[in-house]
């Protein structure tokens, strides 16, 4: 097998496979093999035909066909396997030359780009100090007391109110852990806010070009996400973009920039992942899956409404994401 790349873009390419009678004969053989071991003849159980008799009963343009996708599926996922390549979208796919001597194709890819990440290992970032005062305090068991008001009354807040609430024996222990619960709180957030400030330094200082697919993907997201939050609220989003005088073009115009950006920032956080060897478990993405699923009465009803390989290839990297901002956070303090 002989095999070229050609590079358009940086995101592009197109690998051409030229096999020759050799490898040809060699699919030929074992799509053979593997018709043979389907094939039904009297006196013989199935798969254990003699290959000399099977060959005469098998339908030869069956048996070129098979060749033909085993040769093609077999030689494509070499040479991605050899060249390490990361496809995201193949297309053009055409036939050059197919005949008993030779096979010539060629196919489109679209792949992740090379990454020239920016030194990431050494962007500071000061952390700040996080505290909760006793008027925050003070602020949520307002709001708890007013959520439990019956006929108009409040009730006070006292040992037996914090009883009421199941976990506490007395107001004290009911404060600390308020206190405690916005302690924590805050401290993702800014952890968050470190992770952002860090990725933003990175994103900027690294030249990434992103492949158009998955800016559309990313765009056709966000226009998800909006629908979803306009459901949420009672609304429709045709009578949204009414509302705001855009057409789903425009608003997708609108936001392409943000999407590049946000896109750029998930091929760095891939690369990263890739340059430290950060992986997510099967464990840990089983049982994210699982506490998903139990939103849902059964696992039937469950692949009713979505897609569970989909799912869970998303929390896979959710997971994934997650852990290199953690490992960010830590080199930047």
């Amino acid at each position: 097998m002989k095999y070229n790349l050609k590079r358009n873009k940086p995101y592009e390419l197109v690998l051409t496979i030229d096999l020759d009678k050799t490898d040809l004969d060699l699919y030929l053989e074992e799509a053979r093999k593997r018709l043979a071991n389907e094939l039904k003849l009297d006196g013989f159980r199935q798969g254990k035909v003699p290959a000399e008799i099977a060959k005469d009963k098998l339908d030869q343009n069956q048996v070129l066909e098979t060749a033909f996708n085993l040769a093609f599926r077999q030689s494509f996922a070499d040479v991605l396997s050899k060249e390490k390549l990361e496809v995201i979208e193949t297309g053009d796919f055409k036939v050059k030359d197919n005949s008993s001597e030779k096979l010539v194709y060629s196919v489109s890819l679209i792949v992740f780009p090379e990454c020239k990440l920016k030194d990431y290992k050494n962007i500071k970032v000061a952390k700040k100090e996080t505290g909760v005062s006793e008027g925050e305090v003070e602020a949520v068991l307002e709001s708890i007391r007013k959520s439990r008001a019956a006929s108009g009354a409040v009730p006070e807040l006292n040992d037996e109110f914090a009883k009421s609430l199941g976990r506490f024996d007395n107001v004290a222990e009911l404060k600390a852990n308020v206190s405690e619960g916005l302690k924590e709180e805050k401290n993702m957030k800014e952890s968050q806010r470190v992770q952002a400030a860090v990725l933003d330094k990175i994103a900027e200082g690294t030249r990434i070009d992103p492949p158009p697919v998955l800016v559309i993907r990313q765009l056709d997201q966000m226009i998800l996400d909006l629908d979803s939050d306009l459901h949420r609220q009672g609304m429709e989003l045709n009578l949204f973009l009414a509302k705001i005088k855009k057409t789903e073009v425009e608003l997708r115009e609108e936001w392409k920039k943000k999407a590049e950006l946000l896109v750029r920032k998930a091929l760095i956080l891939k690369e990263i992942a890739r340059l430290e060897k950060i992986e997510v478990g099967e464990e840990e993405v089983k049982g994210r899956v699982n506490d998903f699923l139990g939103n849902f009465p059964n696992l039937a009803e469950a692949e009713k409404k979505i897609d569970l390989v989909k799912l869970a290839d998303q929390i896979r990297q959710i997971l994934l994401n997650q852990k290199v901002l953690v490992f960010l956070e830590r080199e930047a303090l």
